[in-house]
């Protein structure tokens, strides 16, 4: 029985061992605290610095009478396509390829500037980390009835972004040369067609109601959408 209870006892402490290990194994250590914590702070630091690189983008392109608006904690430039391309069609009008000409070529210094480019201004250029990808797209909005004959939205918005790319990448070449981490290009251009929203039912009653304002995403537009090279977690 002496024995028994002996044995009972060892595989007890055995198991008890086993346990306070597996706890101490579980608890994070200040290091990796302290590294999870560098990490947020440079993402943060990124993050600040597209949003200063894009409000800077947006004034510089303004001052060139270009249409735009900036969402800059997300990194997005928003610009109405009839400054480029007349109602209807899918060419480039030649006001709208002189304005694609002066993007192309803020888009490409914005792009391989760093902190020593001369004439950018204060703290406009990216260096804690690139711009990895700039996704432009192109949006065309489907008209509530189809005319017989006419090309599909989808069609246009093709043709546009290819219109639109040739115009970038001839004017600078360097926008079709610039490549990310992966070896993809870093601007790439497409053609989007939306469906608007179906309008609202009149809430009860008689009389005229309101005609409905016109949302930002109802129009024909051209979006950049700026992703940065975030580093991996060590």
């Amino acid at each position: 029985m002496s024995d028994l209870m002996a044995g009972i006892v060892f595989i007890f402490l055995i198991m008890l061992m086993a346990l306070s290990m597996y706890n101490i194994d579980e608890t994070p250590k200040p290091q990796d605290q302290q590294s999870e914590q560098d990490y947020q702070e440079t993402i943060a630091k990124i993050m600040a610095e597209r949003a200063r690189m894009v409000e800077a983008l947006r004034q510089d392109l303004e001052s060139r009478h270009i249409e735009v608006v900036a969402d800059a904690a997300k990194g997005i430039l928003t610009l109405p396509s009839a400054q480029f391309f007349a109602p209807g069609a899918a060419a480039l009008k030649p006001e709208g390829r002189e304005k694609m000409a002066e993007a192309a070529t803020l888009l490409a210094r914005y792009l391989t500037c760093d902190g020593n480019t001369p004439g950018m201004p204060a703290g406009a250029c990216p260096t804690t980390a690139p711009v990895e990808h700039v996704d432009a797209a192109i949006s065309k909005v489907a008209p509530a009835a189809t005319i017989s004959g006419t090309p599909a939205p989808e069609t246009v918005a093709r043709i546009q972004a290819l219109e639109a790319s040739a115009a970038l990448t001839s004017t600078q070449p360097l926008l079709y040369e610039l490549l990310g981490r992966a070896g993809r290009p870093v601007l790439t251009v497409r053609g989007v067609a939306q469906v608007p929203p179906a309008p609202s039912a009149p809430v009860g009653g008689h009389g005229r109601h309101p005609a409905p304002v016109t949302a930002p995403s109802a129009v024909d537009q051209v979006t950049l959408t700026f992703t940065m090279a975030i580093p991996s977690r060590q």
